[in-house]
């Protein structure tokens, strides 16, 4: 295994060979190409208790990242003419405070399967060009990222946009999701919901069967209809379909003769339809909506809208709806198991009260529908009778929040309180931040007071009044290079006392 050091080291290598490919094969003459470098360092260290005594998880965890990146690689930049660039992302993030039984497959009351003592993830690395064929064509090529009404995605491969003269463009593109386990220097946050994979090379075919292994990658395409300069209305029409082609237990526990069935062969990971729409007509308003539909599962599994109106240039009134409906990789055992969406209405007002002044205020309420009364459920399953699955229970809970911030020339201070509150429970609190920054801006101070209150009614022995501070103070050792260090503090009746130590690096360069 790499050491942290050599990671760094790879890390770098892979990003600085991303852009020293786009140099080497850029057209000359490049003079007019220019450089950036950005970079982030940051310490973290505390250590957690559970609640029920055991086990202590102690963290000390050191996250750096590093960008690269070059323009005009065509050389001069001339409007409205072709453009070639390219950029790179990496993450490293390393946990010195790890135990070794934690990454010990033996030690199964510490050992969690997928931990890493150093990952690394290589957040995008691609090489784009703008303006081709007469301003019709661009493109993508490498790892990239896809923000639409499907959510925020990430996939290596490439990607091409039409731009056509009737105000809309066409975006095709395809390659395979980003995934954990495979040794592309990825991360499972843009996979589906509801199942564990990675990369069992330590585990025997009897240790965590639910971990399943990711050894292939997975093949993924979609395409998109966004409309194009029309500055007052803004749509995108969305497509995208994922394939597992990996092996997949039926079941995590052996058959009488103790193996296992599996399922092989390419198959659905996700497939959908969305649709986003913004309509902005000048200073009246906006109103904007969008609505998601899962091929898989064949349901509507997002869908809402919002309306804003600009009263005044300083009062601004608006309310939105939203349903989200969870929806699961087709490999998961949860799209077996029944659930229900949860519905959002909100009301919001916000009002800037001259340069220095504003106040924002928003509340409504959110609807849970549940098989069965929770109320009743456990005193059913605590006698011989059955709960009754059939009848559908909706509960309600209510919310709201006012902040407000005023600021002044070398700081500002901000206020917010939330309250929610329902039939299970509730939780309310505030916290107050104030920022200060001395001798023209050279050093910055911080400090932020926090008190919450929550109660859960199902768990009435969770209930805890919560107060934390934390302390803040930078740097600025030159105009664009930051140092900084914080100090947190929490304590409530459940965890004692927290403490957590936490210090920045943050510099760019352009050149």
């Amino acid at each position: 295994m790499l050491s942290v050091r050599a990671r760094t080291k790879f890390a770098a290598g892979v990003c600085a060979g991303v852009i020293a490919g786009c140099v080497l094969s850029a057209p000359a003459p490049a003079q007019a190409m220019e450089t950036e470098v950005t970079a982030r360092v940051d310490a973290q260290f505390y250590t957690l208790q559970s609640p029920y005594g055991d086990p202590l998880v102690r963290r000390r965890r050191y996250t750096q990242t590093l960008g690269l990146s070059v323009y005009n690689l065509q050389g001069d930049y001339v409007p409205g003419e072709p453009q070639l660039f390219a950029r790179a992302l990496m993450r490293l993030d390393a946990d010195f405070g790890q135990e070794s039984p934690e990454r010990d497959p033996r030690r199964g009351d510490r050992y969690v399967p997928g931990l890493e003592q150093a990952p690394i993830d290589l957040m995008y690395a691609y090489v784009e060009g703008r303006n081709y064929a007469g301003g019709l064509l661009g493109f993508k090529l490498g790892r990239q990222y896809v923000t639409d009404a499907l959510g925020w995605w990430s996939f290596d491969g490439g990607s091409l946009r039409l731009t056509t003269p009737a105000f809309f463009h066409v975006d095709v593109y395809g390659g395979f999701e980003q995934r954990g386990g495979l040794p592309l220097l990825g991360t499972r946050r843009f996979e589906s919901q509801g199942v564990y994979r990675g990369a069992r090379n330590d585990l025997q075919v009897t240790d965590w069967p639910s971990f399943l292994e990711e050894t292939k990658p997975a093949p993924a395409y979609g395409v998109a209809i966004e409309s194009d300069g029309v500055h007052w209305l803004h749509g995108r029409l969305s497509y995208r379909k994922v394939i597992n082609r990996d092996e997949v237990l039926l079941t995590p526990f052996a058959d009488g003769s103790g193996g296992y069935h599996i399922v092989t062969g390419d198959r659905v990971s996700s497939e959908r339809f969305g649709y986003a729409l913004r309509v902005n007509p000048g200073d009246l308003g906006s109103a904007q909506g969008e609505v998601v539909y899962d091929l898989y599962n064949q349901v509507f599994s997002e869908y809402g809208g919002g309306i804003d109106a600009y009263v005044t240039p300083e009062l601004t009134l608006g309310a939105d709806y939203d349903y989200y409906l969870p929806t699961f990789d087709g490999d998961s055992i949860w799209n077996w198991f029944t659930h229900n969406g949860q519905t959002t209405v909100t009301g919001r007002t916000e009002l800037e009260l001259g340069e220095r002044f504003d106040v924002a205020l928003s509340g409504g309420a959110r609807l849970y529908k549940t098989d069965g009364d929770p109320v009743t459920y456990g005193a059913y399953q605590e006698s011989s009778l059955d709960p009754d699955r059939e009848s559908i229970k909706t509960l309600v809970d209510h919310f709201g929040d006012v902040s407000g911030t005023y600021r002044w020339p070398a700081g500002s201070v901000n206020l917010r309180s939330m309250v929610e509150t329902g039939d299970r429970g509730h939780r309310y609190g505030g916290d107050v931040t104030t920022r200060q920054a001395f001798d023209n801006q050279r050093y910055d101070a911080m400090l932020n007071l926090s008190l919450y209150d929550w109660s859960d009614a199902l768990r009435p022995q969770r209930d805890a009044t919560s107060f934390g501070y934390v302390l803040g103070l930078g740097h600025r050792l030159v105009e664009d290079a930051r140092v900084g260090i914080e100090w947190e503090h929490f304590t409530n009746r459940l965890v004692g006392q927290r403490y957590r130590v936490v210090a920045t690096l943050d510099f760019s360069l352009l050149r």
